[in-house]
């Protein structure tokens, strides 16, 4: 299993609204208008620096490409370093999203970020493991 993930558009809809979510609250709960105003400006420079980093993977550390192959997970990174784990479990699996702890890295995988069919594939794949191991 080689796979390319994209940008997700749950994960965008989820920081979009989150993002919205505390500019509402900043406008309605706050009193002073500088200090609506200031929390207002560093909250869009959080979403200036995080959209382009986390969400549309084009910081270096963001992972681009993850691949399973007989036992060995390999991470590209968007520098075009990889990584390979012999040691590597689920820690959350669902219909929509996937965690996989491989060493210090924590991968969260939407759905919508890989190749039609990949995420069941991997969850397949550790339910195949998990049922072997009991």
């Amino acid at each position: 299993m080689n796979n390319k993930l994209s940008m997700s558009k749950i994960y965008l809809t989820i920081s979009l609204g989150t993002y919205l979510l505390s500019l509402f609250a900043t406008w309605y709960y706050f009193y002073a208008i500088w200090l609506s105003l200031g929390m207002s400006v560093l909250f869009s420079l959080w979403l200036v620096y995080f959209l382009p980093k986390a969400v549309w993977l084009s910081h270096p550390n963001s992972i681009v490409k993850i691949s399973l192959e007989k036992d060995r997970l390999t991470l590209e990174k968007n520098d075009h370093s990889t990584q390979q784990y012999s040691a590597f479990y689920p820690v959350y699996q669902s219909r929509f999203l996937l965690i996989i702890n491989a060493g210090k890295e924590s991968v969260v995988i939407f759905k919508d970020a890989l190749a039609p069919q990949s995420l069941s594939q991997f969850n397949r794949y550790f339910n195949t493991q998990k049922n072997a191991n009991t």
